[in-house]
């Protein structure tokens, strides 16, 4: 026997023993149960849902809260929710970085003489308040509580706490309060409310500055709705607008006017619309006289639209039998803005109203909100030193008010202030006292965003900080100042609201739904003739605002700037600029020729009393001579107040502007903003190019074609349907524990996202969106480069990538023409408590690794384990990625392919389906629906 036969018997008869010894003659067994029985149901290991509200933003979406180990994990929109039927935008996924933020206020804290905060109890807090209060009385002053937009069950606790209290509630304050359209509603209707708009109804849609798809009051809903509308052919929108928004990107026909001039166009299609017979009836002659003259040759000089433009938007009108308008944002936030909502009314009234356009049944939740005139009455009662003790929760007046209401300085007067907060903010950095409030997902409570449409908030995560929700502040603060409170806590003063509002089976809707809808009855509309005559008696022809300007505009990453310290929405791109990190302008391609300007040349704009130095990005599609400034880079505008509705003026006009000559490296993550001739989206010049996939012949390949036994997964994307609001690409970086890097990183080109969103721009402005991931292509160019067998296809048609194998080439990467894998430079550690959010389903990459889109695999496992213990295969809407669940508009399907009766299989067979790069041979399982 020589070497080799030893060691080959040698490795036998171990082997044999050591399987000799796994051997078992116990038979059938019993599962011990848990010693610890699990705490409020929740089993280790396995995933819980549980209904919540977003509060990211007004809009407060249905929620569900997956959970973890008692870990809220992940948020998904409700589908039954009738705000946003399931959808969820970025902001409200990255709520979750709001409750586990390191930097989130742990304990009460109170300024000392130095000006430093310092850690107190809560005891210590309610003491000094209760003292103040009362000293404050004493010296005759009185006390003021500002809050933001409040609604349910605490908004009878404020009120209550108030009265107690000799407490004045001030008007809610609101960034955006659209204090000209419910001040418009109310002057010619009697209605001083915001109704919901009913696209889905409409067959012609015309939106003036309202950016329906990113902050206008209910985005998600709207941005449905309208998904909806631009899908059926036989429908149309146009938006009209001086700046470019995501609503103008996504209308079927975008329309570019002078920023000022929308009351000109609404005046000329009052005028036109009314000499015609199908209005005639309905029009009061009396109106009428008030009118300035408006002819199509000064409409079309005041707007700067062309006649034939103008004649078209009224020929629209005319013949459409559903025309539903919508103005507001950026329209009603100039010194024109008041006109603008009084003459969009009025046109509603006559074109929209008589249908049912506008839903005054559930109109949005505004009726406690105030105006920037009500901050102002503050700042000059704090200026008088009248005000005691001021109470600011959930809102930050010193960022968001006008420089010239001198808000900030005022706030020193009064004698103790109260913030009530779970960030730090600029606001909280003026409090003598801090007050740290618990997260929605940490308390009990109810929202009402709309009326008659009730949220349910409840405790899911439970406090690892020294926080309170409001409501047991108040309660607690009632206790010490009074000596007596409604209820002992807060839970039990919803519950005996509750019992006094709801039926038991409402009531158990409401804890089992997560939401309440209670019937409401759509109020009678008529025109007030003699208020609406008043109004209309001041109305003149007004002209356009004096160029250049500026328009300050809301952000669909940050809004008003209020989620500006999440910094999961930094590290996503801005859909248009593809910016991530930093603030920029937005400047035409005229304008930046004008001034010689390339991207990230430093532009200084002046006005009298302010200035500001920026970085220029480059817009296709801007209007010339406008610019354009995301309000979360821009705290504290100069624009002033319009004196008439206190509406917040966004437009900064007959700017300065000047080329300083210096140079700044922005952070854009997209590569060509032009598809450059490669039909990635195929529009009708490329299909006569013959780049579609069916000009080319079949592929001849050496490889057999794969064979798949029960499962093809793949994906399909509807173009069409896709409006480029990154709500898929927040999903997926938290679904994936995708690291967040930072600005230096994106500088350098290593970005982590596994899905990022395209814009294509073509010769006229108009864009494209491209959502790119990785394709799990049966014959992958990643999987044949990889020296360790790291990259591999699977027997379900997956790309996947062994991490722990991975020894990072990145040949994969260079390999890969759609360029979607990520390589990890360095150990990224999440601060402590945001580790909490990690997904324990999929581990952290390391140093060195690889990764990408994995078609969420850790989603399939877990539906092909529920399946199998049925006996079946998953069906049809078992399982769908992160990116899919979270889309608002639909636009991303998931399935298997081999089920001909799947959605799935009926798309990608689809007169409109094609792949990105076919005729390169790898055969993606990502399949898009062209738009047509």
């Amino acid at each position: 026997m020589d070497r080799r036969q030893f060691l080959q018997m040698l490795g036998l008869v171990s082997g044999a023993a050591a399987l000799s010894s796994c051997g078992s003659e116990k038979g059938q067994e019993e599962l011990v149960s848990l010693l610890v029985p699990a705490e409020d149901g929740i089993i280790p290991g396995t995933e819980t849902w549980r209904p919540s509200t977003c509060c990211e933003c007004p809009a407060h979406c249905g929620l569900l809260t997956r959970i973890r180990e008692s870990r809220p994990v992940k948020l998904e929109g409700n589908p039954q929710h009738p705000v946003n039927r399931g959808g969820l935008c970025l902001r409200g996924q990255a709520s979750l970085w709001r409750l586990y933020h390191p930097q989130r206020l742990q304990t009460p804290l109170k300024r000392q003489a130095d000006g430093r905060l310092q850690a107190i109890s809560w005891t210590q807090a309610l003491t000094d308040i209760a003292e103040a209060l009362q000293l404050s009385r004493q010296q005759g002053r009185k006390n003021s509580w500002l809050a933001g937009r409040t609604s349910g069950t605490l908004d009878t606790l404020i009120e209550e706490f108030c009265d107690s209290l000799d407490i004045e509630r001030l008007a809610e304050f609101e960034p955006f309060s659209h204090a000209a359209l419910r001040q418009s509603y109310d002057r010619l209707f009697d209605q001083p409310d915001l109704p919901r708009y009913r696209i889905e109804q409409a067959d012609l849609l015309i939106t003036i500055g309202a950016d329906l798809l990113e902050t206008f009051l209910s985005p998600i809903d709207y941005t449905n709705q309208a998904s909806a509308l631009t899908a059926n052919k036989e429908r149309h929108w146009t938006h009209l607008e001086p700046h470019y928004s995501l609503t103008g990107a996504n209308a079927d026909n975008r329309l570019v006017l002078k920023p000022g001039s929308e009351g000109a166009l609404l005046l000329w299609l009052l005028q036109t619309l009314t000499s015609q017979n199908r209005y005639q009836g309905r029009w009061p002659q009396t109106l009428q006289k008030l009118f300035p003259s408006q002819d199509l040759a000064a409409t079309s000089a005041a707007t700067g639209l062309s006649t034939q433009q103008l004649k078209e938007l009224a020929s629209r009108f005319a013949q459409s039998k559903k025309p539903l308008l919508i103005v507001g944002g950026t329209a009603t936030g100039h010194r024109n803005g008041q006109s603008v909502a009084l003459l969009g009314a009025l046109l509603q009234w006559l074109t929209s109203l008589p249908w049912g356009g506008l839903d005054f049944s559930a109109p949005e939740n505004y009726s406690r909100v105030g105006s920037l005139l009500d901050l102002n009455e503050l700042s000059q009662q704090l200026a008088a030193d009248r005000v005691g003790v001021l109470f600011v929760s959930r809102c930050n007046p010193v960022r968001h008010s006008p420089t010239t209401l001198e808000i900030k300085k005022a706030l020193g007067k009064a004698t103790l202030k109260v913030g009530l907060a779970d960030l730090a903010d600029d606001t909280t950095d003026q409090m003598d006292l801090v007050l740290p409030l618990a997260h929605s997902l940490e308390t009990w409570g109810d929202t009402e965003p709309r009326r008659g449409v009730i949220g349910l908030l409840q405790p899911i995560a439970s406090p690892q900080i020294q926080s309170l929700s409001e409501g047991d502040l108040l309660l607690k603060l009632l206790q010490q100042a009074t000596g007596k409170a409604p209820a002992a806590d807060w839970e039990t003063y919803l519950q005996n609201q509750w019992q006094k509002r709801f039926s038991r089976p409402q009531l158990g809707q409401l804890m089992e739904d997560g939401f309440l809808v209670e019937t409401r009855q759509q109020p009678s509309i008529r025109l007030n003739q003699a208020r609406a005559t008043k109004a209309l008696q001041n109305l003149q022809s007004q002209a356009p605002l004096l160029l250049p300007a500026a328009v300050i505009a809301p952000s669909i990453r940050s809004f008003d700037g209020r989620s500006h310290n999440l910094e999961l929405l930094s590290e996503i791109p801005d859909p248009l600029t593809t910016i991530s990190y930093g603030s920029w302008i937005a400047v035409a391609p005229q304008t930046a020729d004008r001034l010689r300007l390339r991207d990230g040349g430093e532009l200084q704009l002046k006005t009298a009393a302010w200035q500001s130095t920026q970085p220029v990005r480059i817009q296709p599609g801007q209007a010339t001579e406008v610019l354009t400034l995301p309000m979360d880079s821009l705290p504290n505008p100069a624009a002033g107040i319009d004196p008439d509705t206190g509406e917040a003026l966004r437009y900064l006009e007959n700017l300065q502007v000047k080329n300083t000559g210096k140079l700044h490296r922005l952070t854009i993550l997209a590569g060509s903003p032009s598809q450059q001739g490669r039909g990635l989206i195929p529009k009708p010049i490329h299909r006569q190019q013959k780049h579609d996939q069916e000009k080319h012949g079949p592929r001849a390949s050496f490889y057999p074609e794969p064979q798949y036994e029960n499962y093809r997964w793949a994906m399909a994307i509807d173009l069409q349907r896709c409006v480029g609001c990154s709500a898929c690409v927040a999903s997926c970086y938290i679904e994936n524990n995708v690291p967040v890097v930072g600005a230096s990183d994106h500088l350098a080109g290593r970005e982590m996202s596994w899905l990022r969103i395209e814009p294509f721009y073509d010769e006229q402005g108009r864009v494209d969106f491209l959502p790119m991931l990785c394709q799990h292509c049966d014959y992958a160019p990643c999987e044949a480069v990889c020296p360790v067998y790291a990259a591999y296809h699977n027997p379900e048609g997956l790309n996947v990538q062994v991490y722990n194998r991975c020894v990072g080439t990145r040949y994969c990467s260079n390999n890969c023409p759609y360029k979607v894998r990520r390589f990890n430079w360095w150990q990224h550690k999440a601060t402590p408590p945001l580790d909490r959010l990690r997904n324990p389903d999929l581990p952290v990459r390391t140093k060195g690794m690889m990764e990408k889109c994995t078609f969420c695999l850790q989603r399939i496992r877990i539906a092909k384990d529920r399946a199998k213990d049925k006996n079946r295969l998953v069906q049809d809407g078992e399982v769908t990625t992160a990116c899919a669940q979270s889309c608002p508009t639909g636009a991303i399907v998931f399935g298997n392919l081999l089920d001909k009766e799947s959605h799935i299989y009926r798309l990608t067979h689809s007169k409109r389906a094609y792949r990105v790069l076919a005729d390169l041979g790898t055969e993606p399982a990502v399949h898009y629906l062209r738009p047509e």
